[in-house]
């Protein structure tokens, strides 16, 4: 996971060099936002894949903005957290049951994105780019119930997150892949130090570990993130 990070870090380091070295405007500030999260599913049998909803969870970090007239250069580090909802019901011999479950995953992310800005400094914007994103931790709250009477059920309960590459064997742990690579595009506005985003993240990596054996499997399940976000660049 450091290696990870440093890279990540080091990446965002040789774009502020180079940006120095090419005499752009450098500026940076808090970044504050809200994520609406979900999953995408492709399993092998599509029966097994469950019905989903988002989950809100907040991004926090500073970003730095390397501008070159229209084109500008955006790395930020972030506290990103994601994750879904299940909300599925069956009727067994008449009798309803419901099963709720909500996932939160937090990571440490590194997006950098090439911003173009129709006004040059301020004004409408277009964005795009890779980010980098290591699993810090989390949990999962779910409750199972149904039926009625002395066969009536209400059962309730939470797992830990445990990042790591394939499966363990912990008691109450729901194991996710720590590293989260995807791409970020979307819309923005900014004017004067402030600039207001609306971003989607496309998740590339599979969250799924291998198993104990240490075989990839053969279903996927990858982030999907609707993010508002607000950045105030201190200087400008």
């Amino acid at each position: 996971m450091k290696k990870h990070v440093r890279n990540g870090l080091l990446a965002a380091a040789l774009v502020v060099a180079g940006a120095t070295s090419a005499q752009a405007q450098i500026t940076f500030g808090p970044r504050v936002g809200l994520n609406a999260a979900n999953i995408s599913q492709d399993f092998k049998d599509s029966d097994d894949e469950f019905d989903t909803n988002i989950v809100l969870g907040p991004q926090i970090g500073l970003t730095l903005n390397a501008q070159f007239g229209n084109l500008s250069i955006q790395p930020s580090l972030l506290f990103s957290q994601k994750g879904y909802k299940i909300d599925e019901e069956e009727t067994n011999s008449g009798v309803k049951f419901k099963y709720e479950e909500t996932t939160r995953l937090s990571y440490a992310e590194i997006p950098i994105n090439v911003v173009y800005t129709l006004g040059e400094t301020e004004g409408f914007q277009i964005f795009a780019g890779p980010y980098i994103g290591i699993g810090l931790g989390g949990k999962s709250k779910y409750e199972f119930s149904g039926g009625s009477g002395a066969g009536s059920i209400n059962e309730k309960g939470e797992n830990k997150i445990k990042f790591a590459n394939k499966y363990g064997d912990e008691d109450d742990t729901d194991y996710v892949r720590s590293l989260d690579l995807g791409a970020n595009a979307g819309i923005g506005y900014k004017a004067g130090p402030i600039q207001a985003q609306l971003g989607y993240g496309f998740g590339l990596s599979n969250l799924i570990p291998n198993d104990e054996d240490d075989k990839e499997p053969e279903n996927k399940i990858k982030n999907r993130v609707l993010n508002l976000s607000i950045s105030y660049f201190f200087g400008e």
